[in-house]
This record gives structure tokens, C-alpha cells and sequence, in this order.
């Protein structure tokens, strides 16, 4: 309860702008980050589906939301890791063990949405799950980046920094070499498992398509969306791009869509009335956890049926 002689305040301040304004130094440029984190590169994924308790004990600093940002800088970007899901609860688990701790290395502000398919009647639907989770996580955050996540999909090298390209033209696509590939590159326009695009990239192409039902073809026709707007994905073909899988049998919800093939070839037609501007759902509930935001949603019946007279227009 001292009162200190304000020289002796000031000698302690002395990084205070005039008038006693203070503000976080950004955080480190890649060039830095390596060195000042301690980024070792590879990692070891820990496969295991620890319980929610033991993860909300490693990750005590959380705020509501599943939401960190540094307290000594201040992060370039604010990023919502947006992620399916329906049923796959030990993946979840898995998933958000290894992610926290991968994304507070990096100095991230950033927030976890797991964005549920309620109900097991309708197929699942990826893209609509994933413009459901952009929508609502821009309502509550000014989120500038969002990166898609599948939730059985864990980065292996931490030097592989989840950030969108501060070049408008290009989008980001991080999952080059999957475990569940041997780790072998797919086709030359295989963008699934984890990508990041800004916001404003996200609505120049009206977001995923709503009409992929089950598995298959809502990335392929992403990148032709971001093809359609001049803009392209790049990605790093070294070994930082690699990720483990958990490897499982495909749902039952998720069989393959089969008009994928049919619809990607109607891209260029429809990218700008089928995405972000004619979404129909409902929330059942958002519920901002310790380890994430956990957005319950509903997909009216009736957009399936809608879908299944659609299909038959197009001969499929």
C-alpha cells in the first residue's frame, strides 16, 4: 500500500505510450515463431480418447467456448476452427486433446466450433454443417479465418502454421498427406481434411454447397467454386503437410452421395444460389463448453425432399 514516488512508477512503465496507453506487441512473424515458442516440428499425436475431464485439466486457461488467444501479443489473425460432426464422440475427444495444445504453440486466437447434425434419419450433410458453423461463428466473434477440420484428421508438425493467406487470390489447403493415403499425394484437386479460407473469400463464394448428401465431392466442388473465383489453393507438398488419421468404417449416415459426380459438373450454374444465401436450419442449442462451442443443429426434413425432386431433374 506504498504510494511510490511517480518517477519510481514511471522507471517501472516505461513501455506505456503517452497518455498511459498500452496494447499487446503482435505476435511474431513464421520467421520468428519457431525460435520464440520452442516449434519442434514433428509431433507426436497421441491417438488416445482421453476423457473430457482429463483434456478440461490440461486446458485450464479455455475460455467458455473452447476460445484462447495469447496474453502476450497480440495474434495476426482470429481464427474459428469450424468442425462436422454427427456420432463420433471418441474422435472428438482425440481430436481436441491434440488440437488445443497444437494451436496455443502457434499463438492462435482462436475458437473451436463443433457443428452437430441432430437426428440420424437424413444423411449427413458436411457442407451444410460447415455453413452453419461459419454463420454462427462470426455472430459471436470477428472472426477474419476460418479453417475446416474433419474431426478424425490430426496435424503431425507443428511448423504447419493454421493461418489463411494474407493474399486474397489464394486460399489454403493444409492436409496434403493423409495416414489414411500412406501418405501418398490424392488427385491434384484434392482440397478434404483441413483448409482455411477468410471470410471474405468464404462469402465471394457463397460458401459449400448445400446439396452434397453423404459422402463425397462438397471439397471438389469448393475448389471449383474458388476456381469460379479467380482465386486458387495452395498448399506445402514437404513434410510438415502430414496427419494422422483415426481409422474407422465409414457411417451409416454417410454413405456416397451418388449424384456427386453429376452435381460437380453444375457448379459454375449454381455456386452463386446454392451455399450461404439459401441455407435453411435451425439451432437447437449452442453451448459454449469448456473445451468448445457445441452448436446443435436441424435440418428441415423438407430440404432433403426438396433435394431428392431436385436430383431427378438433372438425371440422376
Amino acid at each position: 500500500m506504498r504510494s511510490l514516488k511517480l518517477e519510481e512508477i514511471e522507471e517501472k512503465y516505461k513501455d506505456l505510450w503517452p497518455g498511459g496507453h498500452w496494447r499487446p506487441k503482435e505476435c511474431k512473424s513464421r520467421q520468428k515463431v519457431r525460435y520464440l515458442l520452442c516449434l519442434i516440428g514433428k509431433i507426436d499425436v497421441d491417438m488416445r480418447s482421453l476423457k473430457l475431464e482429463e483434456i478440461e485439466e490440461k486446458y485450464k486457461d479455455l475460455w467458455p467456448g473452447g476460445h484462447w488467444r495469447p496474453k502476450e501479443c497480440k495474434s495476426r489473425q482470429k481464427v474459428a476452427i469450424v468442425v462436422p460432426y454427427r456420432n463420433r464422440e471418441p474422435h472428438l475427444r482425440t481430436f481436441l486433446h491434440n488440437i488445443h495444445r497444437f494451436l496455443q504453440k502457434q499463438q492462435l486466437d482462436y475458437a473451436i466450433f463443433i457443428v452437430e447434425q441432430l437426428g440420424n434419419k437424413l444423411p449427413f450433410n458436411k457442407g451444410r454443417l460447415t455453413n452453419i458453423g461459419v454463420l454462427e461463428a462470426i455472430r459471436v466473434y470477428p472472426f477474419d479465418c476460418i479453417v475446416f477440420h474433419d474431426i478424425d484428421t490430426y496435424p503431425e508438425n507443428d511448423n504447419l502454421l493454421y493461418r489463411c493467406s494474407t493474399d486474397p487470390k489464394y486460399t489454403r489447403h493444409f492436409s496434403v498427406y493423409l495416414e489414411r493415403a500412406k501418405y501418398i499425394e490424392r488427385y491434384a484437386e484434392f482440397v478434404g481434411g483441413v483448409l482455411a479460407l477468410t471470410v471474405e473469400q468464404l462469402r465471394k463464394v457463397n460458401g459449400y454447397s448445400n446439396d452434397f448428401w453423404g459422402w463425397g465431392a462438397e471439397d471438389d466442388d469448393l475448389n471449383n467454386r474458388v476456381k469460379l473465383a479467380n482465386m486458387s489453393f495452395t498448399r506445402s507438398k514437404t513434410n510438415i503437410s502430414r496427419f494422422r488419421n483415426t481409422i474407422h468404417e465409414r457411417d451409416s449416415g454417410n454413405a456416397p452421395d451418388p449424384c456427386r459426380r453429376k452435381l460437380l459438373g453444375l457448379t459454375r450454374q449454381k455456386y452463386l444460389t446454392d451455399g450461404f444465401s439459401n441455407l435453411n436450419y435451425r439451432v437447437e442449442s449452442i453451448n459454449y463448453g469448456k473445451l468448445y462451442t457445441h452448436i446443435k443443429a436441424i435440418i428441415p426434413e423438407e430440404e432433403y425432399a426438396k433435394w431428392k425432386k431436385y436430383i431427378k431433374t438433372i438425371g440422376c
